[in-house]
């Protein structure tokens, strides 16, 4: 985080959010020209909720827009992603998730070959397009602020193939709530990938531990492997009662 004021934002929000585009102006001691370009920085960054006339933190309830989380710990997706790519196999029948971690995933898998690839994610669909990959886009009703397709349709469409492995995004995991999303229609599409699949492999960033959304998507138990970073010990405790294998990279 470059800009300095853009802590200081963060910490007024923690103490009260929303505020407003004056009262943030004020409480900086700064124009409300300034405090707009910090507040359109920081929505690009996935870190602020931008509202009519101010700002607010992301909550349980409500998702940042697909393009504001793009960014967010990208580093960390890209590792998750290199190393879930590394292990798929050439001739595999795979199912990718909605999300930023499984659009990088996307990416990586233009490194390999000869794979069957089913997506309801509109831009892991765009990324794929670019490979000599067979590639399946999920029909449905288009979810602007992920870019995602869900609805009956999809669901019924999931349900009529089966897949080695289902590539997995969550917005939270804990030991309280379980795997977690923002999303009910999201989780639904995702709980019928999760039953026509061999192995499920959640891709999760360690800023996901010991959070939870909205909605829990499945038993924790369900998750065939989980794919996170090294971290200080705070995964392996929320994981204590998780039986699949944990790799961290």
């Amino acid at each position: 985080m470059e800009n300095p004021r853009a802590k200081e934002i963060l910490e007024h929000l923690n103490r009260r959010s929303p505020l407003s585009i004056d009262e943030l102006a004020s409480l900086l001691a700064v124009s409300t020209v300034t405090v707009r370009r910090d507040l359109s920085e920081m929505e690009n960054d996935g870190l602020i909720i931008r509202q009519r006339g101010g700002a607010a933190l992301p909550s349980n309830s409500i998702e940042p827009m697909f393009h504001q989380r793009h960014k967010q710990h990208l580093e960390l997706k890209k590792q998750i992603a290199k190393y879930a790519a590394e292990q798929v196999n050439e001739g595999e029948v795979i199912a990718i998730d909605v999300g930023t971690t499984a659009a990088e995933f996307a990416k990586e898998l233009l490194k390999k070959n000869n794979l069957t690839v089913f997506t309801n994610s509109f831009q892991a669909a765009s990324i794929l397009a670019k490979s000599q990959h067979q590639v399946y886009f999920i029909g449905g009703m288009l979810r602007k602020s992920e870019m995602s397709m869900v609805g009956s349709i999809a669901k019924d469409t999931v349900l009529k193939f089966n897949y080695d492995r289902f590539y997995m995004g969550l917005a939270g995991i804990s030991l309280n709530s379980g795997p977690t999303d923002y999303s009910l229609e999201d989780a639904e599409v995702k709980r019928c990938f999760i039953s026509k699949s061999r192995e499920v492999i959640a891709l999760v960033d360690k800023t996901k531990f010991g959070k939870s959304s909205l909605v829990t998507v499945c038993e924790l138990d369900a998750i065939t492997t989980m794919i996170t970073n090294q971290d200080d010990g705070t995964i392996l405790q929320e994981m204590a009662h998780y039986n699949g294998k944990l790799v961290l990279v």
